[in-house]
């Protein structure tokens, strides 16, 4: 396994103990749309600290980081391409 998949793993474990304290553990159905929320907020922190970075990554190196941060939570991550205010195309986070 690469060293940023261990790390990405590694944020995982964090990952799911903010959403046990964000969500209060709660699995019932009035919660779902919040617990969809947490989830998908947790995942942009990860993809924001990765974009971060003083050197870009490939856009899948980010898509399989991300993916292995939010394992385990109730959120789909892929990518699409968009096109930017500037015209160039980039690929973006796509979160469900």
């Amino acid at each position: 396994m690469s060293r940023y998949m261990k790390t990405a793993a590694e944020a995982n474990v964090v990952a799911l103990e903010l959403f046990e304290l964000a969500t209060g553990g709660t699995m019932d159905c009035e919660s779902e749309e919040h617990r969809s929320k947490v989830a998908q907020r947790i995942a942009k922190l990860v993809n924001y600290g990765i974009r971060c970075s003083p050197r870009g990554v490939q856009h899948t190196v980010r898509l399989n980081a991300v993916r292995e941060a939010v394992k385990g939570l109730p959120v789909t991550v892929d990518m699409k391409e968009v096109v930017g205010d500037n015209g160039r195309t980039f690929n973006a986070l796509e979160l469900t």
